[in-house]
Formats: C-alpha cells, structure tokens, sequence
C-alpha cells in the first residue's frame, strides 16, 4: 500500500546511508523526491546531477573528504554514489547549522555562504521559512518538508494498521 502512495525506489541505499549518516531516512527519501522525483539521470539547468541533485563541484569536495578515488562527474548518475554523497553532505550540513532540517536543507538548496548570509541579517541561528530570499529555495524546503511530514504520517498510519492485524491475528489464533 506504501509504495502505491508513495513510489519508493533505491530505498537499501537510502536507508543504509541515512544509518551510516545518522539522518532520518524518511528526510533523505522527500529531498530525492523534491529533487529529482527518483530519476537517477536527472540534471537541472544550473549543472546538478542525479537523485540528490548535487553540483559536480560539490561532489568533488565530498569524494575528497570521504576518500573516494578516482571520482568522476558521471558518478553522480550512478544511485548509490548519490543517494552515498547527498546524504554525507545533509549530514554535514545538519552539523554545520545546528541540526537545524530547515536551514541544512535551505543550505542544501542555495548554499552554504547564502544561509550564512541570511542568518547574520537576521542575527539568528536557525532560519525561519520567510527568512530564505530565495523564492526556489523556499519552495523546496516547503516540498521537502511537506513531504516528510507526509511519509511520517504515512508510516504512523501504516504502524497502526499492522498492530491491529496482529491483535486481530492473535486474538482469532487463541
């Protein structure tokens, strides 16, 4: 029934680098969604590649920090690369903004330097939604946030379900 609701794939990767990474898989599953809707060739006007849409640039800076060898842009289209670098660079934006989901995720969007930006004009640490100056990156943080409280939802209603089939189960089987 999920995965008519919500069209899941590479979900193993997703999970086991949101493990690896300490993120909420569920977080890293909307901003694939937002992002490229799981099209593993997808590339944007401005250059970003893949599921997680990450700027070749970036990616580069990411393979040195994780000791990838002989890196090349074309990585990016391959899932497990992606699904690998996007969720080690939310991670370390998670760290780098306070564990903040919005503002890593506005800086996931519109960089590092513009949320830095945003956050010394408003003399805060945490961004607020009508902070971001960015209409794109405003939109995306509401999609990837709409969307993760949407899967949250969706496995709360689904782990109610099963505990009561269960109990239905284990009730008719005494």
């Amino acid at each position: 029934m999920e995965s008519l609701l919500h069209p899941v794939f590479h979900k193993e990767s997703v999970y086991h680098y949101a493990d690896l990474y300490k993120q909420d898989p569920l977080l890293i599953l909307a901003l694939i969604k937002a992002e490229s809707h799981f099209f593993k060739k997808a590339k944007s006007a401005r250059g970003a590649v893949g599921l997680m849409q990450l700027m070749p640039s970036t990616a580069k800076q990411i393979a040195k920090e994780l000791n990838v060898r002989n890196f090349k842009a074309e990585d990016l289209e391959e899932p497990k690369t992606n699904i690998r670098f996007g969720t080690y660079y939310l991670a370390k934006l998670h760290k780098e903004f306070g564990n903040n989901s919005l503002t890593a995720l506005a800086a996931y969007n519109a960089g590092s330097k513009n949320v830095k930006d945003w956050l010394k004009l408003n003399k805060t640490k945490t961004l607020q939604l009508e902070e971001i100056e960015f209409l794109e990156t405003k939109k995306f943080v509401q999609d990837v946030l709409s969307t993760y409280h949407n899967l949250k939802k969706l496995k709360e209603w689904r782990s109610k379900i099963i505990k009561k089939v269960v109990k239905k189960y284990e009730t008719t089987v005494r």
